[in-house]
């Protein structure tokens, strides 16, 4: 069995969208329960960065991408507990910047960039498709938990589509900043960007994981706007399918022209 670092990679930038917009949540109304449930969401993908990194790739123990993976479990504890908020907040401080600068190595070991700007400026891409991922799928979530507690505030899910729309005008951007610093690159490649495949899988990139989910954040929030949480819960369903399938596409588009688009 093998281990890709382009597996590594997509399993750390969902914990870190989960982690980023599980910050946005108070712990009051929605229950210990709910912090502990996206919390374990989180640790489950960083574990599986780190061990099976260590285990099935060709890491060791005590490489900076195993150790930096599975540093935001020690997070755990304080952020899934039910201590004050001031610990809490320390647990999630630290899972969301440890598991950043797992990233950082992440991308560094699984695509082409170099220099210390565009590491930085890929790294901030992956962050930026795993909060849309994380973001999208908290939502939907959350629109679940009107069905076992009606009396939540609609705020609650507005906030959280809202900051979903934030992180997909923002990967867009980034993506497309990519695009436009390496256009020489791609063109020259092996199979070029505006070849078919090229197209195909840009195209499912932008239009499936990023246009489209943005189109249906919109219709999110005019379901909200006259409070109608089932109609917005399952367009955010539909919403998770397609970002978790541009996700795909993305990481195709890494594995081809080593360039987190």
């Amino acid at each position: 069995m093998a281990w890709s670092p382009l597996a590594t990679q997509f399993c750390l930038e969902l914990a870190f969208g989960v982690l980023l917009f599980l910050a946005l949540m108070p712990r009051a109304p929605m229950g210990v329960f709910f912090w502990r449930m996206m919390g374990v969401t989180a640790l489950i993908p960083l574990l599986a960065a780190g061990v099976m990194s260590a285990l099935y790739g060709e890491l060791a123990w005590s490489d900076s991408l195993v150790v930096a993976s599975l540093a935001p479990c020690l997070g755990f504890p304080l952020f899934a507990g039910s201590g004050k908020a001031e610990r809490r907040l320390l647990g999630l401080g630290w899972a969301l910047v440890s598991c950043a600068v797992a990233l950082w190595f992440a991308v560094g070991n699984a695509s082409g960039l170099e220099g210390p700007g565009l590491m930085a400026l890929g790294t901030v891409s992956a962050l930026a498709t795993g909060a849309v991922a994380g973001g999208v799928g908290t939502a939907m979530v959350v629109g679940h938990w009107y069905l076992t507690v009606p009396q939540l505030p609609v705020s609650l899910l507005r906030r959280i589509n809202g900051a979903t729309l934030v992180a997909m005008a923002v990967s867009a951007l980034l993506v497309a900043t990519l695009l436009g610093l390496h256009l020489d690159v791609l063109e020259r490649a092996d199979t070029p960007i505006f070849s078919p495949f090229g197209l195909f899988h840009l195209g499912a990139r932008l239009a499936v994981g990023l246009f489209l989910p943005l189109l249906f954040g919109w219709m999110t929030k005019g379901s909200l706007r006259y409070e109608n949480t089932r109609s917005a819960t399952g367009i955010l369903y539909a919403s998770t399918v397609l970002v978790l399938m541009g996700a795909a596409a993305s990481l195709s588009l890494q594995d081809t022209y080593g360039i987190p688009l």
